[in-house]
């Protein structure tokens, strides 16, 4: 399905330096999104996760929009052009759960570069949308062992920042204090690699 370029201004990117141990306290996103997952709602999990985020970034701006495929019959592809419809600020971070990690990689895979973009247990790909290339600031935290998306992970590692995670699993909201961790690394432009080894193989 073809998609129109989307024209970002030059020098309004959004953007941060990985500075290991050395936390900003100034805003680096104009906003963070949290995309619900197939058949979900934005009081489900990603209320969940924003709520883990508030602690540590209380003065983002978070928003979680009310996506198509709350309804689990509707097309992907759907969801893909009600994102582009929402029209987010340049240089956001969105973070998708599920359905909502694929659906935002995908927007930023064909015409928002400017993105940043965190999918959480999500498949490289649903129906007749798929990831097609890697893309900066784009990372993905699942378990190659989620029954969900299995036989739907394994290229990540050649689409993203890809950190295969064994004690993740689909139940993300059991999940929610790790992978707050997490995301707090990524929006304070700390070393993700390291909070993950923090973190350990248990998820602790």
């Amino acid at each position: 399905m073809p998609v129109a370029s989307y024209n970002f201004p030059d020098g309004l990117r959004g953007g941060m330096e990985k500075k290991t141990g050395e936390v900003k306290s100034e805003m680096q996103f104009p906003a963070i999104y949290l995309l619900h997952g197939l058949g979900g709602s934005p009081n489900g999990s990603v209320s969940q996760l924003e709520a883990e985020m508030r602690v540590c970034e209380p003065e983002q701006n978070y928003v979680r929009p009310l996506m198509p495929h709350t309804d689990p019959k509707g097309p992907t592809w759907a969801s893909v052009l009600h994102l582009r419809n929402i029209s987010v600020p340049t240089g956001s971070l969105v973070i998708g759960v599920s359905l909502g990690g694929l659906v935002a990689a995908k927007l930023q895979e064909l015409e928002r570069p400017d993105l940043h973009v965190i999918c959480i247990c999500s498949p490289t790909h649903a129906e007749e949308v798929e990831l097609a290339k890697r893309m900066e600031h784009r990372i993905a935290l699942y378990s190659s062992a989620d029954e969900v998306i299995a036989g739907r992970t394994e290229r990540w590692p050649e689409l993203a920042e890809a950190y295969d995670l064994p004690w993740l699993d689909h139940d993300t909201d059991k999940h929610k204090t790790p992978l707050g961790r997490i995301l707090c690394a990524y929006v304070q432009g700390l070393d993700v690699s390291q909070e993950v080894a923090k973190i350990g193989a248990r998820g602790l």
